[in-house]
């Protein structure tokens, strides 16, 4: 009665084995990363369009898009309905996808305190269009950029 239990328990247990040593492989050749000599691709010239200020319309919040070393963010630098809000990262973890000119990234929503996927499209020097995702639903808003005159004005 042992016999067939514990030749059963062999057959799944070298599986696994052998499973986990060619997942820990594939796993180290990720973690390595670029090797010394190597550099990581700087995002193309046109990628850089998403920088600067952006406002929905009219009295609504400005968002700054800024690039660190993590990739490229928006963080809200003026409120004038709503002040408190000023400071926080409303587009996370945004990439460049060159093939489609398309960034690809997370928005947080303050309103309903949760985050939403997103796409960017900017079609022009003055425009970003946002499209974003929740379950099978989209809603596509725009943006308008703010000049540095127009900063100045709002004393930012």
């Amino acid at each position: 009665m042992s016999g067939p239990i514990h030749k059963s328990k062999k057959v799944p247990i070298a599986l696994l084995a052998s499973w986990l040593l060619l997942g820990g492989l594939h796993t180290t050749a990720y973690a390595s990363g670029p090797q010394p000599d190597e550099t990581e691709p700087s995002a193309p010239a046109n990628a850089d369009n998403i920088l600067g200020h952006w406002q929905r319309g009219e009295g609504e919040a400005i968002i700054e898009v800024r690039q660190h070393p993590g990739g490229y963010h928006g963080v809200v630098v003026a409120s004038e309905r709503r002040p408190e809000i000023v400071g926080i990262e409303v587009f996370r973890q945004l990439r460049y996808d060159e093939d489609t000119s398309t960034w690809h990234g997370r928005a947080y929503s303050i309103k309903r305190k949760r985050e939403v996927r997103i796409d960017i499209v900017v079609p022009n020097a003055n425009r970003l269009e946002l499209t974003a995702h929740v379950l099978i639903f989209s809603r596509r808003v725009q943006f308008n950029r703010i000049s540095a005159a127009n900063l100045a004005r709002l004393q930012l």
